[in-house]
């Protein structure tokens, strides 16, 4: 709220601090580093997951809790029915990369 009302501006430091981000790099490495993570995102995390979680993400503000808790325990359900959790699954137990589909 502090930031709303003010409108004040933080540096980074002080943005990680008070939890605004959780990380911050040198603008030597920022791009190298941004695009690592995404790489990882995509390589390592089913995209049907990032789908469902920024969905979760999105709408649980303007639910109840019981709401949110409905919809995850729903989500979850159809999570643990799809093609990218066997493949989840599958990659760690044989140690090899992930091939998600999004399904």
């Amino acid at each position: 709220a502090d930031l709303l009302y003010s409108a004040r501006r933080v540096d980074a430091a002080e943005a990680l601090r008070i939890g605004l981000v959780n990380r911050v790099f040198p603008a030597a490495s920022f791009r190298d580093e941004v695009t690592a993570y995404a790489r990882m995102l995509a390589s390592e995390v089913s995209p049907r997951s990032l789908a469902v979680m920024k969905r979760e993400l999105w709408n649980s503000p303007f639910q109840s809790l019981s709401e949110a808790i409905v919809d995850a325990n729903a989500d979850m359900v159809l999570s643990l029915k799809s093609e990218d959790f066997k493949e989840g699954v599958a990659h760690f137990l044989e140690k090899r990369p992930a091939r998600f589909t999004g399904r």
